[in-house]
């Protein structure tokens, strides 16, 4: 591995330490421990969101209360009827009421999402204490989606055993392994499109997009439509970015070998080399994700959210305080 891949992240994302991002879930040691590491190295700023009284031992104890922005949801007044009055406006179509915002934005989720699409900060990190769904629900129903993808999908940041040849310095993304569970074609393009922009931002290497499936470019009529949707889906990326290169459907080993590309699928755009894997279904990526992430015993880091208007991502209940830090530099350079 010519260059360890979060060390090209960190030092692109330190670029833009002005940026905030906020954590809502501030009693918990690990956003602590990763605030203090923040300020520490001059990541960004850190935007403690919640009920300061609940985790300002922890703060002094850490030695950072001066050193983080903290958002006290009790002592916010003004601030807080910004942001009730703004939810209320994006949501009155919906049946919100300033009753119901007030009352929902006790929750820190739905206080530091409001203040993402306020702009008064960049990103947010959250989910080593929530679950995926309280995370993302307050984030589909504020940030919303891009325009022009048909799906909000996600993706695995794998790093490879050093000395491999797989992928691109080590690297590879596997999506979608955690969000769509039965994609269709319109869906797969938007995954495989997503993901691709997802490389180039994270990485800046030109991705090279494999879209995956149990056969490498069945010839002659297939019923199968997991199939269809994938030849279906090929199809559209390339009608929407002609630069990309892409192929399939295609065999795993075909993908990545270029011996067995040449003998499965000759004349295939990918050649072997691919460093973005795109799954027909969300069981194929998330088992593929966690064999490879405890066979090699190397990192994967994700679910990184794709699609949405502003940077947001759902850790994992188990994430250490060094995997938040690692999401917390990946979000910034999806500002």
């Amino acid at each position: 591995m010519s260059r360890d891949i979060f060390e090209v992240i960190l030092e692109r994302a330190k670029k833009l330490n002005d940026k905030k991002i906020a954590f809502v879930e501030c009693e918990d040691d690990r956003i602590i421990e990763c605030a203090k590491k923040i300020a520490d190295t001059k990541l960004c700023v850190p935007v403690l969101v919640g009920c300061k009284s609940k985790f300002v031992d922890k703060l002094t104890k850490a030695g950072i209360q001066d050193k983080v922005e903290i958002v006290d949801m009790e002592n916010e007044g003004d601030l807080t009827e910004r942001l009730v009055y703004s939810f209320v406006e994006l949501r009155k179509n919906k049946g919100m009421t300033e009753e119901l915002a007030r009352k929902t934005l006790t929750a820190p989720i739905y206080y530091g999402s409001m203040m993402l699409q306020e702009g008064l900060v960049d990103g947010i990190v959250a989910g080593c204490v929530l679950h995926s769904a309280d995370v993302m629900r307050p984030v589909f129903q504020i940030i919303k989606q891009k325009k022009e993808i048909s799906k909000v999908s996600s993706c695995f940041l794998m790093e490879l055993p050093e000395g491999s040849k797989l992928g691109k310095d080590g690297v590879m993304f596997f999506a979608d392994c955690a969000v769509i569970q039965y994609p269709n074609a319109e869906e797969l393009a938007s995954v495989a499109l997503s993901t691709a922009d997802t490389a180039r931002k994270l990485y800046g290497f030109e991705p090279k997009v494999a879209m995956l499936s149990y056969s490498s470019n069945l010839k002659g009529e297939t019923t199968d439509q997991s199939i269809l949707n994938i030849k279906e889906a090929v199809k559209i990326v390339r009608n929407t970015d002609k630069n990309l290169v892409i192929d399939g459907e295609i065999q795993a080993d075909a993908a990545i070998l270029e011996d067995v590309s040449e003998r499965k699928y000759p004349n295939n755009l990918l050649q072997g080399k691919s460093n973005v894997l795109v799954f027909p279904d969300i069981n194929a990526g998330n088992i593929a994700y966690k064999l490879v992430q405890h066979i090699t015993g190397k990192r994967a880091v994700g679910p990184i959210m794709q699609g949405l208007n502003k940077p947001v991502n759902d850790l994992s209940r188990s994430a250490t305080a060094e995997e938040i830090y690692l999401t917390t530099a990946i979000t910034l350079l999806q500002i």
